[in-house]
């Protein structure tokens, strides 16, 4: 088959993070389904090992690597491409032939967005439990040219270390008009990234960063009649003495919170994300469907990561339908196997 149809996703390599890409060839393993099974490992952190895919222990941020399934694999299962896409970064434009899955969560957070564009000059804060697939949400938000009557252009940033004004500067550059309310409104869409240190002064900078922002909006907000600011951060579970920084920053926000997809949500993502993919036949059972979806334990990148394991582990072994038993069995890695095309269909 030499193309695949438009309406599906083209296979690609995307950095998660500045500087990391996924390979073709590379295929990571994982030692088991079960949500509560036990590792073999001998590590210590909660860090994945070069070669893994995610370890079976449940994390508040589960690290989860999307990669693209090699030929031999889309061959055997008869896909077009992989049902899932690597990471992209938030100011990756949007291809309108990527797969996503809008969990309620998701159709939450449009019509929360609506009321608030619905007045002009707003600023808004979504915080975002990991894995509730916040920056697709916001890539396709900033694919869009509009909510319900509101028509918007936008300019998406992600805020790491500049400061409010150089931030503010490359949105004013990269936007529309800002200053004279018209029927197209200017919609900035900010991603904070919190620092991974366990300092409290720099633990809650992107709480303080949103905070920082109200102020700077507030200060101008004679002249910025036609802007609309969403800041979308991430949610981190909270210690006993951090309440005081979360309510600091938040009062006087409009805020929403973006939560996890529930199990029956993403065992019907398995199914959709294959049906995209262009599989003409199920490659897994009900069970194990349910399986996956609960072993995700609610994250959207877990969920991807889980499957394409999956597909690779029935390739290399010959399944053509994979039941729930297949997969209580270990994987190995098969991308350090040779021969694994020698099963291929």
């Amino acid at each position: 088959m030499n193309s695949a149809p438009r309406f599906v996703t083209q296979p690609h390599t995307v950095a998660a993070n500045a500087g990391d890409t996924y390979p073709r060839n590379r295929v990571a393993s994982h030692e088991g389904f079960a949500p509560n099974a036990n590792t073999s490992s001998n590590r210590t952190d909660n860090e994945p090992t070069r070669g893994e895919l995610i370890d079976d222990r449940f994390h508040p941020t589960p690290s989860a690597s999307i990669h693209e399934l090699p030929p031999e694999v889309l061959r055997h299962w008869g896909l077009l491409a992989s049902p899932f896409s690597p990471h992209a970064m938030v100011d990756v434009p949007w291809d309108a032939a990527n797969f996503y899955f809008r969990i309620a969560s998701h159709t939450s957070a449009f019509s929360w967005l609506q009321r608030l564009l619905s007045r002009p000059g707003s600023l808004g804060v979504v915080s975002a439990s990991t894995g509730a697939g916040s920056t697709t949400w916001l890539r396709q938000l900033a694919a869009s040219s509009g909510l319900g009557s509101t028509a918007f252009e936008t300019a998406v940033a992600n805020w790491r270390n500049q400061s409010i004004d150089e931030l503010t500067g490359c949105l004013m550059r990269t936007g529309g008009n800002v200053e004279t309310l018209s029927q197209v409104r200017t919609l900035w869409l900010i991603q904070t990234h919190q620092s991974q240190t366990t300092s409290t002064k720099l633990k809650y900078a992107d709480i303080n960063r949103a905070a920082l922002l109200a102020g700077w909006y507030s200060a101008r907000a004679n002249r910025l009649r036609n802007l609309q600011v969403l800041v979308v951060r991430k949610h981190q579970r909270r210690s006993a003495g951090s309440k005081r920084f979360s309510i600091a920053a938040a009062d006087r926000l409009a805020t929403f919170h973006l939560s996890r997809p529930h199990a029956s949500e993403l065992r019907r993502c398995v199914n959709a994300a294959m049906q995209h993919a262009g599989a003409t036949r199920p490659a897994f059972t009900v069970s194990a469907a349910t399986q996956l979806a609960d072993s995700s334990e609610g994250s959207i990148s877990r969920l991807a990561s889980l499957v394409h394991a999956a597909l690779v582990h029935g390739q290399v072994a010959g399944i053509r339908q994979i039941t729930a038993a297949d997969l209580s069995t270990p994987l190995k890695n098969h991308a350090e196997m040779p021969n694994t095309t020698s099963k291929a269909a």
